[in-house]
């Protein structure tokens, strides 16, 4: 490149470059996965984590780091706008969600607990992510539990005739 060219570059960039970044929207992921055992985390569940500050996640070592200490992602999307906005407000890195199995609504039911993730997501996730999603969890699960069975559940009472 010519020197004219490289001067006109580098003073236009000194110009406008100020004003493409700060008008651009920053892009926060969203991560789903299982959380890992281990001495504090003592039960399992679906952890969906939201990014707080641009870069936060997997893109830096030591936020990385904190991410696949505290759960196995299956599954990372973008943020929407208005998911975007809530960030803004937060004071932390992460804010996390939970679905826990053993929890009395779900009692240990995989599909019940994906089902209330989809709730929660329904209103700003599409119902073709939704089920990708979904998809991605249940493939996680079951490649680390095969043994796994959805529990029955007792529908109505049989009396046997004595």
């Amino acid at each position: 490149m010519n020197p004219i060219t490289m001067q006109t570059l580098k003073r236009l960039e000194a110009t406008h470059g100020r004003n493409l970044q700060t008008s651009r929207q920053p892009r926060l992921k969203v991560f789903y996965g299982w959380s890992k055992i281990n001495k504090i985390q003592k039960r399992e569940a679906i952890t969906v984590m939201f990014e707080n500050e641009e870069l936060a996640g997997s893109d830096t070592r030591r936020s990385g780091k904190t991410l696949k200490k505290q759960m196995e992602v299956c599954y990372e999307r973008d943020q929407t706008p208005e998911e975007v906005m809530d960030a803004k407000q937060s004071n932390r890195v992460f804010t996390t969600y939970y679905v826990f199995l053993d929890d009395r609504h779900i009692k240990g039911s995989l599909k019940k607990a994906i089902c209330e993730n989809m709730k929660a997501d329904e209103k700003n996730v599409s119902k073709k992510v939704l089920k990708e999603i979904a998809e991605h969890l249940e493939r996680a699960y079951l490649a680390a539990h095969p043994d796994y069975k959805e529990p029955t559940q007792q529908l109505e009472l049989d009396f046997l005739p004595e």
